[in-house]
């Protein structure tokens, strides 16, 4: 159950992010707009994709969608599917293009091809990794500070987690984590659960390393390539703020994704660019695409989905 939902949550958030963040690298001499697509695509999932128009980093207006691409998806040479327009249903919604038959698979290598009047045709390539197993998760060296002019409490513990590398090439790795917070109520003296939420961890980017990076919307992009070890020992001190008078922990969980290279060298560039605050001394990022004749991402991933009890 929790799989089947947590998938499609968290899927749906990865589009979101980068459709709603102007996530292609624009250029302020840019004369000619080009088409923008963005899909990041998993096992047992359809393969979603927004296009949208190019625009200067000088332009401020809303993004625009584009409605009438033709979306076709590939492997090797054969064609697979023409994906389907998903109008929004709400407000704040956006159009996407989906396949209504396609399921994909991890290693084999897909292409899209995208076209619209009045623009070059795009393409882009990219697969589903194998996935990685997640050996054990567990949180240790549990404390609780009491912040009383915030009216808060700072929990903090240390999560622990071992994991498989599954080949010998490099691998990459988004490591998102999401702790569940109940609300609470106390009513004759009994405290009483109201509801809950998922509250997305977030890393302070002045961490950031050449292997590990803070995602912009929570979780480290991690590669490999400082482990000697088929086995990953990785340890990640975690702090959640609580409000002392309706707040309380309930469990964390771990969402192990083994992505495409193209997934941790855009979301890297891109998190690196968001966390950079627009200061004038940040180092600049230059955005990795992958979109032949355009711009944006189309990235493979594959999950490995773990919960853990927090103790205290």
């Amino acid at each position: 159950m929790f799989r089947r939902l947590s998938l499609l949550t968290l899927a749906t958030t990865l589009l979101v992010l980068p459709a709603c963040e102007d996530p292609a690298p624009f250029s302020l001499s840019q004369k000619v707009s080009q088409l923008v697509v963005v899909g990041n695509f998993t096992r047992d999932l359809a393969v979603q994709v927004v296009v949208s128009k190019s625009q200067s980093i000088l332009d401020e207006a809303p993004v625009e969608y584009v409605r009438d691409a033709t979306v076709e998806i590939y492997q090797g040479d054969t064609y697979l599917e023409t994906l389907e327009l998903i109008d929004p249903k709400q407000a704040m919604e956006f159009p996407y293009y989906a396949t209504t038959q396609l399921v994909p698979e991890a290693n084999v290598l897909y292409t899209i091809r995208v076209s619209a009047p009045g623009y070059e045709p795009v393409t882009a390539r990219s697969k589903i990794p194998d996935p990685t197993q997640i050996l054990s998760a567990m949180a240790s060296a549990f404390q609780l500070e009491d912040e009383p002019e915030t009216n808060q409490w700072i929990a903090s513990y240390q999560l622990s987690l071992s994991f498989e590398d599954p080949g010998e090439e490099l691998n990459f790795y988004h490591i998102s984590l999401f702790q569940q917070i109940f609300t609470f109520e106390i009513a004759e003296g009994d405290t009483l659960l109201t509801g809950q939420y998922m509250q997305p961890v977030m890393f302070d980017p002045k961490e950031n390393s050449n292997i590990r990076v803070a995602h912009i919307s929570g979780g480290l992009l991690l590669s490999d390539e400082a482990f000697d070890s088929k086995i990953i020992n990785f340890d990640i001190p975690l702090r959640i703020s609580l409000d002392k008078d309706r707040e309380l922990l309930g469990k964390l969980f771990v969402d192990l994704r083994t992505v495409s290279e193209e997934y941790y060298r855009y979301f890297s560039a891109l998190s690196r660019q968001g966390n950079s605050n627009g200061s004038p001394f940040s180092e600049p990022v230059i955005l990795f695409d992958n979109i032949d004749g355009g711009q944006g991402i189309f990235a493979g991933y594959n999950s490995s989905l773990d919960s853990l009890n927090i103790r205290y």
